[in-house]
């Protein structure tokens, strides 16, 4: 196996001290290392080059390096619109640190297997390799173009490029790359962008060295483990599981830590959903902040990135207006729009923010985020009760159904098909919208708790029971026995004989009361008597988003029948409070199922999957698609109060299941299940 590896450092280099020659091509010259005070960023923070290593200077220049392959297989080719074009949502995640210390990602180019791995080593310091199983030219990209107004010129120096980061001050920012043997070819020549050919040849290592700033690098015979450290440190924490379900637990990090994008216009760096061409085709600095999305991300990112996921906290509720409200998305181009200013999101906010706690305590960031959450929370009941019933339904500010249905989070769902906009909302009391309502209070409440805002805990605990009473009320559907949606103001059907004003066609909507824990013990058992009939939803690929035996379940497309993963991940916390072991151990089983079908093979964490074959029918690279995996974790060990671990025990989960450095409390512990017994053990 060829090796090939490639520094990238924030420090001009000495190229005098290593060869005893100049380098080649016109002088760039030298910048007084005290004219320029360095603030730099080190990811994989392009939307266009997931496999590239950005440098952010002072959030005012750039320089992103990239390998160049153009046979990646097209996700949609008919969105590609050439069979050349890389769709970045079809590139698989590799390995990541969260402070990218460590990254090993792998491709193809000309059939050729490359893997690239690389890591910051310091704050201004990154290093790399390329290991190929077959010699090929590999072009190596320094673009001109990336985010707005950042600009950079580069000259060819022999042995690479020499350049300038030019900020809107004035400022030069020195840069370097060198590699030996030499490119093969270089393009460069007081240009915007640079091209390297890269020779790469079996069981021949190469190694390069690059960066900015006027810093020395390290020695070349140091490289190798520098990487080996970086991997090291990283393995200490890096969540892995081992056992019948697989190394499932990586897969949540390796997702997340994939997903951080860096806009020019706010200088943020923000866990998104993914890297599709829908989500930047228009700008790289505008890639949405989807509410719901972002606040699951949090759950999910929390686990090995703590500090990150609180910024794109930040990010999403940096948009909320005077009011209150929060935006679908935000900071996104789509349709010409910046913020959807008619329509919110599903409130899982202050959920999100508490698990987000119990992982890594940050009373400091509570405080931050809670009035916030408050003023979101409170908006529900002033914008969104259409009837004055202190029941919810699911609205848009423009008047329009559809905008309504977008708001739920389910984009084409079946369950308000008979609902019409009465104003700017529907004219249906909403199961889902009061019972995450009635989860928000509960939430708050213990976030208050834990602030020490007593008179703000009563008042949100409850507010919390009287939600659960009124839904207990209105929507409990003794026909069924399951919690329905229900009409206000409906239509007559034909000789003015009036429909019923219960909404029956079910989804996991209907069991959403489970979270909020609406139900007594004998409404619960009737609830999931409906979940667990297997002609319906408990099914081999679990939940299905409308019930077998509805008739669109058939489609298989979008929220027509397909699992999607948040619909499961909020069922699931009404399983926990409800459900018997059996019924756990299965349901988080084949949620892990469902999920390393895809991974294993394809390292795909899906959108959402049919609930016919498994495989990911939306995008095939979506964050919160991790979310199956984390429902695994938490058949485990719980959390509880006072942020410790719980173990769950479960005699229905055989075989020898082992889970490392899962964060609980600021503390890592080893969680193994053997045959279902948990022994926990706090790593340090």
């Amino acid at each position: 196996m060829f090796t090939w590896t490639l520094i990238l450092v924030a420090g001009m280099w000495n190229h005098h001290r290593k060869t005893g020659k100049s380098p080649s091509g016109p002088a760039l010259g030298a910048v007084n290392k005290n004219s320029v005070q360095l603030r730099i960023k080190i990811g994989n923070y392009f939307m266009y080059a997931p496999y590239g290593i950005s440098i952010i200077v002072n959030n005012a220049t750039a320089f992103e390096i990239q390998p160049v392959f153009h046979d990646q297989p097209v996700w949609n080719p008919e969105e590609a619109g050439t069979k050349h074009r890389v769709d970045v949502a079809n590139i698989s995640p590799g390995i990541t640190a969260p402070d990218f210390s460590y990254v090993q990602t792998k491709f193809e180019c000309d059939s050729t297997r490359i893997i690239f791995t690389w890591g910051r080593i310091d704050s201004a310091e990154v290093v790399g390799m390329f290991q190929s199983d077959k010699s090929v030219d590999l072009t190596v990209s320094l673009p001109g173009t990336t985010w707005p107004n950042f600009h950079t010129i580069y000259n060819a120096s022999g042995d690479g490029v020499t350049g300038y980061g030019i900020t809107p001050k004035g400022e030069y920012i020195p840069f370097k790359f060198v590699c030996d043997p030499n490119p093969v070819d270089v393009k460069a020549n007081l240009t915007p962008g640079a091209e390297m050919v890269l020779r790469l040849n079996p069981n021949r290592p190469v190694q390069f060295e690059a960066g900015v700033g006027t810093r020395p690098l390290p020695e070349m015979k140091e490289i190798g483990l520098l990487l080996d450290s970086a991997r090291e440190r990283y393995e200490t924490f890096h969540l892995t599981s081992r056992g019948p379900w697989g190394n499932f637990l990586s897969a949540i990090s390796d997702n997340l830590n994939f997903s951080k994008l860096y806009s020019s216009d706010n200088g943020r760096v923000v866990h998104v959903v993914g890297r599709g061409w829908w989500i930047g085709r228009r700008d790289p600095n505008l890639f949405p902040y989807f509410a719901w999305d972002s606040f699951l991300n949090g759950i999910l990112a929390c686990q090995e990135d703590p500090v990150g996921v609180r910024n794109t906290i930040r990010a999403v509720l940096s948009f909320q207006t005077p009011e209150g409200f929060i935006p679908l998305d935000s900071h996104w181009s789509d349709n010409g729009a910046y913020v959807t200013m008619d329509r919110s999101d599903p409130p899982v906010g202050a959920m999100a923010v508490w698990e987000m706690n119990q992982r890594w305590p940050d009373k400091h960031f509570l405080e931050e985020v809670y009035p916030k959450l408050v003023r979101w929370h409170e908006w529900w009941m002033k914008a969104r009760d259409g009837n004055h019933d202190g029941l919810l339904e699911w609205g848009s500010e423009k008047k329009f159904k559809q905008g309504a249905m977008w708001e739920t989070g389910w984009d084409d769902n079946v369950e308000y098909d008979r609902a019409h906009m009465v104003g700017t909302t529907l004219n249906a009391d909403a199961v889902d919208l009061n019972s995450l309502y009635s989860m928000d209070a509960e939430y708050l409440a213990k976030i208050a708790a834990l602030l020490g805002r007593t008179e703000d805990a009563r008042r949100f605990e409850a507010e919390h029971k009287e939600m659960n009473r009124r839904i207990n009320e209105d929507l409990w559907n003794s026909k069924l026995g399951v919690y329905c949606s229900k009409l206000w103001n409906y239509p007559k059907i034909s000789r003015g004989k009036p429909d019923t004003n219960w909404l029956t066609r079910l989804t996991p909507m209907n069991f959403y009361p489970l979270a909020a824990g609406v139900p007594d013990s004998e409404r619960a058992a009737k609830v999931l008597a409906t979940l667990y009939n297997k002609k319906e939803f408990w099914l081999k690929r679990l939940l299905p988003t409308v019930a077998r035996t509805d008739p669109v379940w058939h489609e298989q497309s979008y929220w027509h029948g397909n699992v999607w993963p948040p619909a499961n991940y909020l069922v699931w916390l009404g399983l926990k409070r409800y459900a018997d072991r059996k019924h756990i151990a299965e349901f988080a089983g084949r949620c892990i199922e469902l999920f390393m079908r895809n991974w294993e093979i394809k390292r795909i964490c899906g959108e959402n999957y049919s609930s016919i074959t498994g495989e990911c029918n939306g995008d095939p690279h979506y964050t919160w698609g991790a979310l199956l995996p984390l429902i695994g974790e938490e058949a485990l060990v719980g959390i509880d109060g006072h942020d410790m671990p719980v173990p769950r025990d479960n005699p229905y989960l055989k075989g020898n299941i082992e889970m490392r450095h899962v964060p609980i409390g600021g503390k890592l512990y080893t969680v193994v299940s053997r045959d279902g017994k948990i022994e926990i053990t706090s790593e340090r």
